[in-house]
């Protein structure tokens, strides 16, 4: 189990945040070095059943992920079925406001555990899931920044 925090400034509202965050059917256009698939099972009011094939540290792990929003400052991801099982992802947002509505900034802090299962760990090399879901935000960031 790796727990896993870190925080990002970016340089946009919270709402366009949360909306790119939260746009599964566009992570394998925007994401696809993370995201080769992405299925979306059902969406109902706020919350989403997405299968998705996520790449973390040179593995590959195919999930069953429930999705739940709390607008318009929180996503959390929870893994419900598949190779990181017990899995979650949280992302909460918050305002910083600049001089001008132009300026809008918004604060990102992550908060995850990835669970992985035994026969997926490298006994020579410890995956670094820190970095890599620092890398895959990054990622994020450049896309709602640009």
């Amino acid at each position: 189990m790796s727990k896993i925090t870190f925080e990002k400034i970016i340089n946009a509202d919270v709402e366009k945040v949360l909306s790119v965050l939260t746009n599964f059917e566009n992570f394998e256009k925007i994401l696809p070095e993370f995201y080769s698939s992405i299925t979306v099972k059902s969406i109902r009011d706020e919350s989403s059943l997405v299968v998705e094939h996520l790449h973390l540290s040179g593995n590959e792990f195919v999930i069953m992920a429930k999705h739940f929003i709390e607008r318009p400052n929180q996503h959390q991801m929870r893994v419900i079925g598949g190779d990181i099982k017990g899995s979650y992802i949280t992302e909460s947002l918050t305002p910083i406001k600049g001089s001008n509505s132009s300026n809008s900034q918004t604060k990102l802090i992550v908060n995850a555990e990835i669970k992985i299962p035994r026969g997926l760990k490298d006994t020579f090399k410890k995956p670094d899931y820190k970095n890599e879901l620092e890398k895959l935000y990054q990622k994020f960031i450049e896309v709602i920044e640009n």
